[in-house]
This record gives C-alpha cells, sequence and structure tokens, in this order.
C-alpha cells in the first residue's frame, strides 16, 4: 500500500506543484505510470459499505495548466478507434497527450483525498474503479504516445 500511496502523491505533484523539481520529468513521468499501472494490475478491492462524504469538485483547468507547464512539448496524436479489430478504413481519433495525463492526476488527487479522509479500503476501490473505467485509457494511450514520440 505504501508502494501505491507514494506513486500516487508524486504523480499528483505534477499537476498541482508548479515549482516541482525532477532531472527529466518526462521519463520520471513514464516510470510512474508504469508502476501505478503495476499496482493496478495486482490491486484487490472489497466496497466499503460506509456512507462518505463525497471529495470536492477539482479544478481540471488548474490542474491542466500546471501540467502543460511542466510538459510544453505535450501535443496532439491520432489513435485508431477499435484498434483491436482489423479494419482496412479504420477511423482515426485525435487524443490530447495534456488531457491524459490532466485526467489522471484528477482521478489520482480523488483517490488521494479518499484514502487520507475516509478509508484505506474506500481510496483503494475507488482507484481500481476509476482506473478500470477511465483512467487506464488515458495512461495506457499516452505511454503510447510518449513511446512514439521518442522514436
Amino acid at each position: 500500500m505504501s508502494k501505491l500511496k507514494d506513486l500516487i502523491d508524486r504523480i499528483v505533484e505534477f499537476g498541482t506543484n508548479e515549482k516541482i523539481e525532477s532531472e527529466n520529468k518526462t521519463l520520471e513521468i513514464k516510470r510512474l505510470l508504469v508502476g501505478i499501472y503495476a499496482e493496478y494490475l495486482k490491486v484487490e478491492t472489497e466496497f466499503d459499505e460506509t456512507d462518505y462524504e463525497e471529495p470536492l469538485r477539482l479544478d481540471y483547468d488548474g490542474i491542466r495548466s500546471i501540467v502543460t507547464e511542466h510538459f510544453p512539448d505535450f501535443g496532439w496524436y491520432h489513435s485508431a478507434w477499435e484498434s483491436h479489430k482489423i479494419n482496412e478504413d479504420a477511423d482515426l481519433v485525435t487524443e490530447d497527450s495534456i488531457d491524459d495525463l490532466t485526467d489522471i492526476i484528477k482521478d489520482l488527487i480523488e483517490v488521494q483525498w479518499r484514502l487520507e479522509n475516509n478509508s484505506e479500503k474506500d481510496g483503494l476501490y475507488q482507484f481500481e474503479f476509476l482506473m478500470k473505467h477511465h483512467s487506464e485509457q488515458h495512461l495506457v494511450n499516452l505511454l503510447k504516445y510518449l513511446k512514439d514520440k521518442d522514436e
């Protein structure tokens, strides 16, 4: 659990701390995203029946602004819709790497809040839920974008 918490805390900094220090932000965020993905693939959760207060709404634009400052060379890219199907006339979709990272950070801020204010059980459940239904696709797309961008 402490490894997951450390990963979350550091990734969140890239969207909340304007003065983050890192020798190589792109390499660090890649390593952190791979680490968080590995934690997601092995996490086992159980729903917490407690009726907790919901976290506050997050400022997407503020987070996005900080992410943009840290990664000014991140940009738009294409991916194929339904890439798992072989289709001669595949539809291309335009994606946004800044949005990918912003959404991942936004979801992780919620998980961080739940871990700190609700319970470990609630935080882990929300981590798994948000990854499965939202962040996982952003994470995979962003890692593919970064890999392709480096070639």
